[in-house]
C-alpha cells in the first residue's frame, strides 16, 4: 500500500511539473513569462529614435533568463512591445518602399500581455534592412510593421543606442 502511494504521488508531482511548464509556453514561446506592461514613452524613444516622437506604446521588459521577473536585471533583457509613431505616414511609406524588401511574417515568441494589445487583423511586415538600420548591429532585434494600422510590434534583446548605452529600465 505504501509502494502504491508513493507512485501516485510521484506521478501527480510528474503531471503537475507538465502543466506548470505547459503553462509557462502559452503564446507558443519557451522564454516567455509574465510581464508587466508599461507605458513609458521615454524608455521607448530613446531606445528607437528612427521612430521620433510617439504617441503611444505598450510594452514589457523581459529577463530571458529568468522569464518570471517582473523587472529584468540591468545586463540582460528582451524588450518586446507595440509602439504607434506620431508620423504613422512614415512607417507607410516605409512599407512601400520597395527597396525595403519588406515581407509578410507572424510574430513569434510575443508575451500573451503584449499580444492581447496588437490590433485585430494585423498584417505584420518585415524587413531585414529596417531591422539592421534600426539596430545599426550592436544588438539583436526584429521590428514588424503593421500594414492596417501603422503600428510596430519591436523585440529586441538588450538594444542600446549608438551613442551610448540605453537608460536604465526602472520600476515606476
Amino acid at each position: 500500500m505504501t509502494a502504491w502511494l508513493s507512485f501516485r504521488g510521484a506521478a501527480a508531482a510528474a503531471l503537475l511539473t507538465v502543466v506548470t511548464v505547459s503553462s509557462c509556453t502559452a503564446g507558443g514561446s519557451d522564454e516567455v513569462g509574465t510581464c508587466k506592461v508599461r507605458h513609458e514613452l521615454n524608455q521607448i524613444t530613446s531606445r528607437f529614435p528612427s521612430f521620433k516622437q510617439l504617441e503611444s506604446t505598450s510594452w514589457c521588459g523581459i529577463d530571458p533568463d529568468k522569464p518570471s521577473r517582473s523587472l529584468p536585471s540591468q545586463n540582460n533583457i528582451r524588450l518586446v512591445g507595440v509602439l504607434n509613431a506620431v508620423d504613422d505616414q512614415g512607417v507607410r511609406k516605409d512599407l512601400e518602399n520597395p527597396a525595403l524588401e519588406f515581407k509578410p511574417v507572424v510574430p513569434k515568441n510575443v508575451p500573451p500581455e503584449i499580444m492581447k494589445l496588437l490590433p485585430e487583423g494585423a498584417e505584420w511586415m518585415m524587413s531585414d534592412r529596417i531591422n539592421k538600420d534600426i539596430t545599426e548591429d550592436l544588438y539583436s532585434g526584429f521590428f514588424y510593421y503593421d500594414k492596417r494600422s501603422g503600428q510596430v510590434l519591436f523585440d529586441c534583446s538588450n538594444p542600446i543606442r549608438k551613442d551610448g548605452p540605453a537608460p536604465v529600465v526602472t520600476s515606476n
